[in-house]
């Protein structure tokens, strides 16, 4: 009797403690997933406000594999690379579970077989193996992430450091640019060669100055009459044909005068038709043609006229590439032709073959090609 109440004591104590173990588990598992659900919301609601400054929904920061593939795109990647991120991952876990207990179960053969050796070998390639395995996924995620990393920091005009925070600490990284005072400017660009939109715009320039220097006609026109006179004298022995001469110059003179006249009557008809408005249209990314009816022509993939141009003609540009603003830039036509405004867009305005971009709000003068984002259009001015 007296040996079986100690035993009982020390049942009842290991069930206590085995109950408290558990608690304690559940309390950490609690913790764990209240935590992980915390730096869940924390880094979506940094995203959203990403993905707000680079002109994407902001709903896409919520959900896991698309907030990824978002922030691909807009490094100018393949989307894709965060499934192949995300299933890497995955694949990764579950291979190194799988030949860890393959090793656990070849050293537990071999320890009840009485070979300690292959035991221990098999026990350290239960340790080895899926080490180097998730080793190796985890270089190819760092440099694929850096790889992402880079351009979105150059866009965000932040150097390296910013590079290695995102990959090591995405929801700080996320938070500094999402709330911060960085702003988008785009993806660096290197200049994009000269395509047959602009190679016409150059004939057409050449073409039209033909005509204004081919005025000169008129001199050579009247100097060939008088020569004509002069080479006549090869029949000098009769002196009759000289006063005849004098009287064939004589009307040619005063004839000349006289259209001189009608010559100012054109040129002022000339630049009377300069003042009327000159039929201008302008070619999108797909091709199309749209003639521009207005003074002021607001451009962007849903363009709202700003509150100075309410009466702008909207024009939407159909990009596949989204790198153009719902609002992006205004057109607007005066005395001296042609100028464009940035709206303050993502990817900013460049006009001509140049890589730089305008200044915001600043109305530059426009003729032919010019880019917004990457869709690139063509201004046609008309003719006069």
């Amino acid at each position: 009797m007296t040996t079986e109440i100690p035993l009982a004591t020390t049942a009842a104590e290991a069930a206590g403690a085995a109950a408290g173990l558990a608690v304690a588990s559940l309390l950490v598992a609690f913790v764990q997933l209240v935590l992980a659900a915390g730096v869940y919301v924390w880094t979506a609601l940094a995203l959203s406000a990403v993905f707000r400054k680079v002109d994407r929904p902001a709903a896409r920061a919520w959900i896991p594999v698309l907030n990824l593939w978002t922030l691909f795109e807009v490094a100018g990647m393949k989307g894709w690379w965060a499934a192949v991120l995300v299933g890497g991952g995955l694949l990764t876990t579950i291979l190194a579970s799988v030949l860890n207990a393959v090793f656990v179960a070849s050293a537990q053969n071999a320890a009840f077989g009485g070979s300690g050796g292959d035991a221990a070998g098999a026990l350290l390639g239960a340790t080895v193996v899926p080490l180097v395995l998730v080793l190796l996924f985890a270089a190819g995620a760092i440099i694929l992430l850096v790889r992402m990393m880079g351009p979105l920091n150059r866009g965000f005009e932040r150097g390296g450091g910013f590079v290695v925070l995102g990959v090591l600490l995405f929801p700080v990284w996320a938070s500094v640019i999402g709330w911060g005072s960085a702003r988008w400017h785009g993806l660096p660009r290197t200049g994009l060669p000269p395509t047959p939109f602009a190679g016409d715009a150059q004939p057409t320039t050449a073409a039209a100055s033909v005509p204004s220097d081919t005025t000169a006609f008129a001199p050579p026109s009247t100097t060939p009459f008088p020569a004509a006179a002069p080479v006549t004298p090869w029949s000098p022995p009769p002196l009759a044909p000289a006063p005849s001469a004098a009287p064939a110059a004589t009307p040619a003179a005063p004839l000349p005068p006289a259209p001189a006249p009608a010559a100012t009557e054109v040129e002022e008809h000339t630049v009377l038709a300069a003042h009327r408005r000159p039929s201008a249209s302008l070619r999108l990314p797909n091709g199309q043609t749209v003639p521009l009816t207005a003074d002021l022509v607001v451009l962007g993939r849903n363009p709202t006229p700003p509150a100075k141009a309410p009466g702008a003609q909207p024009v939407p540009v159909d990009d596949a590439t989204r790198t153009v603003s719902k609002t992006h830039a205004l057109l607007r036509r005066g005395e001296d032709g042609w100028s464009i405004t940035d709206l303050s867009s993502t990817n900013g305005v460049i006009v001509g073959d140049g890589d730089a971009e305008i200044a915001v709000g600043t109305p530059v003068p426009v003729s032919g090609r010019f880019l917004l984002g990457d869709a690139e259009l063509f201004l046609d001015v008309g003719a006069r």
